[in-house]
């Protein structure tokens, strides 16, 4: 279904752009190439991933936009500490009350986990599992921004080969030379712009988020490792390193 569905989004825009089609240049602002720049690249990115891939990209895109790594980091380093502390006392009941008031999914399934005594072979095991559904979405939303970043600037060259198409097409007037070039170019620089100041920019944003959350992760589950394996507290304290909070003994 998406698939067709692309398909008439590219071919509506394509048909779309070209009733709009002027030898009259009037600016930066022009709807052939504003249609065929946003239609087209939307539709191909329709045929490309699943419904599914792109609401989770979309859910990934307004995630790593809105989220604070260093914050995050923060909070769950200090949250470690304090259930490794608990787990240490044997204080269940106060472990388990860290963990449901986590809003890390990682830090508080690998937490149940050291609570049940499970084998660190099975966490380790698990924490792969769960760290990956997690940065899914995140994985997604990269790759739809990425694959807008490669249509943008592709379609602005199409559209400037269908301008100079009609251009040349009537070159017996050689006052509508200029501006029909003009109107021809644009649709490139608007697929340059759209793919160098917004997609791409916007594409590294998450890979970054997705770097510093795949570092964030790697300490949790050093850390809960380390708390299964019996190791003292300030072991864990080391591993979250400056991202770990004084915690009183």
């Amino acid at each position: 279904m998406h698939l067709i569905i692309g398909i008439l989004i590219v071919v509506g825009s394509f048909l779309l752009s070209i009733e709009y089609m002027s030898d009259e240049f009037s600016g930066f602002l022009n709807a052939y190439s504003g249609i065929l720049l946003v239609g087209v690249p939307i539709g191909l990115v329709l045929m490309s991933y699943k419904f599914s891939t792109i609401g989770q990209a979309f859910s990934g895109f307004f995630g790593a936009l809105f989220a604070n790594a260093e914050n995050e980091r923060q909070a769950v380093a200090n949250d470690l500490v304090a259930f490794g502390r608990e787990v240490r006392r044997d204080k269940g009941l106060a472990a388990s009350t860290i963990l449901e008031k986590s809003s890390d999914p990682l830090f508080r399934h690998l937490g149940r986990h050291v609570l049940q005594s499970t084998d660190p072979g099975e966490i380790e095991a698990d924490a792969m599992i769960i760290g990956d559904r997690n940065l899914e979405p995140f994985r997604a939303a990269e790759r739809v921004l990425s694959s807008l970043g490669d249509y943008a600037p592709a379609m602005g060259m199409i559209g400037t080969v269908i301008g100079l198409i009609q251009l040349l097409a009537n070159m017996r007037d050689f006052e509508k030379l200029g501006p029909g070039m003009a109107i021809a170019l644009l649709t490139t620089f608007y697929g340059l712009v759209l793919a160098n100041l917004l997609y791409l920019p916007l594409s590294r944003l998450v890979a970054n988020y997705i770097s510093k959350r795949t570092t964030h992760m790697n300490l949790i589950v050093e850390g809960m490792l380390k708390l299964s394996r019996r190791r003292p507290i300030h072991e864990v304290q080391e591993v979250m390193g400056t991202h770990s909070e004084k915690v009183r003994p």
